[in-house]
């Protein structure tokens, strides 16, 4: 008890629209085809039970095939950690998404991907674009960067880069991109020459810098 019943009850709790899917001709097929590529059925069936609602021939196997032309290799795990990429259509956002971060310096871009995969899963304009602004105005980020990892730009902009590029331009320092990104807490105080116990007293003062904007191309 207490485990919240067998992954399919609880796929169902969430999705009840997979019940008016035909098992023969949609979601065996659909499974099928998942474990072909090397894919963990039963985690994306935990995870995002969606997926196999999705069509086989109009979503899922262009999407595989987009992740291959742009040289994404492991789909097996990629797709069983991060699923939600198979319901994002390549057109509209996938290929921009990897098109904006090919723009930044990102290349070849396949095994950056298949590194940590959940970038694309991040909003365009809502995440990518806005952080990738926010680094640039401060100076950390000068595209094209061969540098440049998903993992900084996958980092809270409000949360985590807005507050640590607050306080190094009160100090005066230019940070790195991974200490504004990616480090710790400690590694970035270590970094700035701030003891932590500072740094947490500052950000408890909420002294973070006016929306950014600047022209982008």
């Amino acid at each position: 008890g207490g485990g919240g019943g067998p992954p399919a009850v609880a796929a169902l709790v969430r999705y009840p629209q997979l019940l008016s899917v035909s098992v023969e001709a949609n979601l065996r097929p659909t499974a099928d085809y998942l474990r072909s590529l090397g894919v963990d059925v039963g985690r994306v069936v935990r995870s995002h039970a969606i997926t196999l609602d999705l069509s086989l021939e109009a979503n899922l196997k262009p999407t595989v095939s987009f992740l291959q032309r742009e040289g994404v290799e492991e789909l097996g795990r990629v797709l069983s950690s991060q699923p939600s990429l198979l319901s994002l259509s390549t057109q509209s956002s996938l290929a921009p998404k990897c098109d904006f971060l090919r723009s930044l310096g990102m290349a070849p871009l396949g095994p950056l991907l298949t590194q940590y995969p959940a970038v694309l899963t991040l909003s365009l304009e809502a995440n990518l674009r806005p952080t990738a602004l926010a680094l640039a105005e401060a100076g950390v980020l000068s595209p094209p960067d061969p540098t440049l990892r998903p993992r900084h730009l996958a980092a809270s902009l409000e949360r985590r880069i807005k507050p640590r590029l607050a306080l190094c331009a009160a100090l005066g320092v230019t940070p790195s991109l991974g200490a504004v990104t990616t480090a710790s807490d400690v590694h970035f105080c270590k970094q700035v020459g701030l003891p932590p116990d500072e740094w947490a007293a500052w950000r408890g003062s909420n002294r973070v810098p006016a929306p950014l904007s600047i022209p982008w191309p």
